[in-house]
């Protein structure tokens, strides 16, 4: 049995926010961290973003809400009715909540009838392990119609007000690089995809050939995190005595060790070069390579290792990003990049696409085959 994508839909809060008023959103913490925003900008290549939240730091749209929101986008797309959808299954970095998971406040926020529900937790690819799991369900014939859906809102641990609480590195109040660059770099926003066991009867689906996920945390230390002051530590927020401590120790404050993204980068070719080597896909008919990367800088990294190894790549006119216009919305990019494909009408029956989303919280990539087919599901080969 195949596993359709016969909808898409995002959600991007707002409106999209220049570089030139990022600060006036998140604010200002010590000169030195605001000093560190042109570099970070020149070498990411994006040059407007979204945020939940508004001028004073206030919270405009909860995650969930944000996930809802793409969910019931995609969903009109399709056809289908919320009652109809047999499973939802929904990704984020930081949830709002501890608990209850994800999925299951995306589902109360929907208010649609009973259904199954799955809440993936990780940093760019659980919205690619919720995408996994409704396919899988779908593939298997345990459910004909089900919505995954991711969501993003690093904004909130940003903000001048929150950080204000962490102890300063200088004295300044400047904060170190890890936690600095990253305010820059991040955006808001959810993207939400219907899978079903058949085509749509009207324009294109994507046919999902075959996804896979794959850990590489055996390889090394934890780079990108939230919940510890350093990336060796075993003391958790948790073990602290108050919240407040655990804001000072910056055990609160999301970070990523910059000086291990090379080795994100040799993984993710090591990953790619294995499923090339399996026949999974031809590097010379892909029509699109829809890529979730942090900048522009990190692909330049890409290119120059595979070019470095003599690996067989797609065109380079192949590789889509909207990173420029979107920013950097984690779990959620793969989602939005693909909306925006769809509607843009970049896709003709029979255009295949490889999806590479690399994770760099303890290093996992993620990689989609996807072949565009009509209403009767005919478009090549099964992948």
């Amino acid at each position: 049995m195949s596993a359709y994508i016969t909808a898409l839909g995002r959600f991007l809060p707002g409106e999209p926010v220049p570089n030139d008023e990022i600060e006036d959103y998140i604010g200002t913490v010590g000169r030195a961290t605001s000093n560190l925003r042109e570099q970070t900008l020149a070498n990411a290549g994006i040059k407007t973003r979204y945020y939940a939240i508004d001028k004073d730091q206030q919270t405009r749209y909860t995650n969930w809400q944000m996930a809802a929101s793409a969910v019931r986008a995609a969903v009109d797309r399709s056809g289908l009715a919320l009652d109809d959808l047999e499973l939802i299954a929904a990704g984020t970095t930081i949830a709002d909540l501890v608990a209850p998971g994800m999925a299951s406040m995306v589902h109360g926020e929907l208010g649609n009838g009973p259904c199954e529900i799955v809440s993936t937790h990780g940093v760019c690819n659980s919205g690619m392990m919720a995408l996994k799991n409704a396919y899988l369900q779908v593939v298997s014939g345990e459910k004909r119609n089900t919505v995954a859906c991711a969501c993003e809102f690093p904004s909130r641990t940003f903000k001048s007000k929150r950080m204000a609480g962490v102890r300063a590195v200088d004295e300044e109040g400047s904060l170190a690089l890890e936690m600095a660059f990253l305010r820059y770099m991040l955006s808001d926003g959810a993207g939400a995809a219907v899978v079903q066991d058949r085509p749509r009867a009207d324009g294109l689906s994507l046919r999902i050939d075959w996804l896979s996920l794959t850990s590489y945390a055996n390889t090394g230390d934890t780079c990108m995190y939230f919940g510890m002051p350093n990336n060796t530590s075993t003391k958790t927020w948790w073990d602290y005595d108050t919240p407040a401590d655990a804001l000072a120790d910056g055990a609160l404050a999301l970070r990523q060790n910059l000086g291990m993204l090379p080795n994100l980068v040799k993984v993710g070719i090591d990953e790619y070069e294995r499923l090339l080597a399996e026949g999974k896909f031809d590097p010379e008919t892909l029509r699109w390579l829809p890529a979730h990367y942090s900048s522009e800088r990190m692909k330049t990294m890409v290119l120059r290792e595979m070019h470095k190894r003599g690996t067989r790549g797609p065109a380079a006119e192949a590789w889509y990003s909207n990173l420029p216009s979107v920013g950097n919305i984690g779990c959620a990019s793969i989602y939005v990049i693909l909306e925006e494909i769809m509607s843009e009408g970049l896709v003709n029956p029979g255009d295949t696409m490889l999806c590479m989303v690399p994770e760099s919280g303890r290093f996992s990539v993620a990689f989609m085959h996807l072949t565009a087919v009509s209403a009767d599901g005919a478009a090549g080969r099964e992948g």
